[in-house]
């Protein structure tokens, strides 16, 4: 009987740890406490930097520019996901709204001394972000409680109705853009978005090139659309 009991125990310890939960758990546990997670923010920075510099070295028609993504990119927002696995809640503009009006978020590593750096190079920074267009002052807010550079002419593409960023970066014609910056292939090429994973790992591949070169990742294991992107 005891045999019994133990092995019941067993499987449903087992069983715990395979959950989405527990795996969100244990994602949300490294992007908070690992010293890599944090290594692999500066690197990327680091990356960023010097890709700029060699830009700036060079002749250019156009202004300058940096697209960047916001969330996981440039701010943290470990707390507000923190508190979806801890309620077992999912994301929902809610209790998105009510985390972005706090105006709370922390700058990813490394972020701050990259952007402030560009800014004194005056090299333009466009935040283009999924955030809902109803998020605009807080979110402003928070870049500038933050510290990063914002002017009352920077640009600020936030979502309407539509996801897919490439109609916003279409919008950018005007300016050499010499980095893309997020933690979600979307960010950079409209090719990736609510795609399978599969596709997405070919296109990357076909567009190896480009990683570390215009396009640089962040690192970001709670979240993304990769989620969404199992084939049946």
């Amino acid at each position: 009987m005891k045999k019994l009991i133990l092995l019941f125990l067993l499987v449903v310890v087992f069983a715990g740890c395979t959950t989405e939960h527990s795996r969100k758990d244990h994602s949300i546990f490294w992007q908070k406490n690992s010293a890599e997670y944090h290594a692999l923010c500066i690197q990327a920075y680091n990356i960023a930097k010097t890709k700029l510099d060699k830009a700036i070295a060079e002749q250019s028609n156009q202004p300058l520019a940096i697209v960047a993504d916001i969330d996981e990119t440039i701010l943290n927002n470990l707390p507000y996901n923190q508190m979806l696995i801890d309620s077992s809640q999912s994301f929902n503009q809610k209790t998105w709204s009510e985390w972005v009006n706090k105006q709370i978020a922390t700058p990813i590593p490394g972020a701050l001394d990259f952007f402030n750096y560009a800014s004194k190079q005056d090299v333009e920074i466009i935040y283009l972000s999924n955030r809902s267009v109803e998020n605009y002052a807080p979110t402003k807010a928070n870049l500038i409680s933050a510290g990063f550079p914002f002017e009352q002419e920077t640009i600020m593409l936030l979502r309407g109705d539509d996801g897919n960023k490439e109609s916003r970066r279409n919008q950018l014609s005007d300016y050499n853009i010499v980095l893309l910056l997020g933690d979600n292939l979307a960010d950079f090429d409209e090719r990736f978005y609510k795609k399978s994973n599969q596709t997405r790992i070919e296109d990357v591949n076909s567009l190896a090139h480009l990683f570390g070169d215009k396009f640089i990742v962040f690192p970001n294991l709670i979240y993304g659309t990769w989620e969404m992107g199992f084939e049946d």
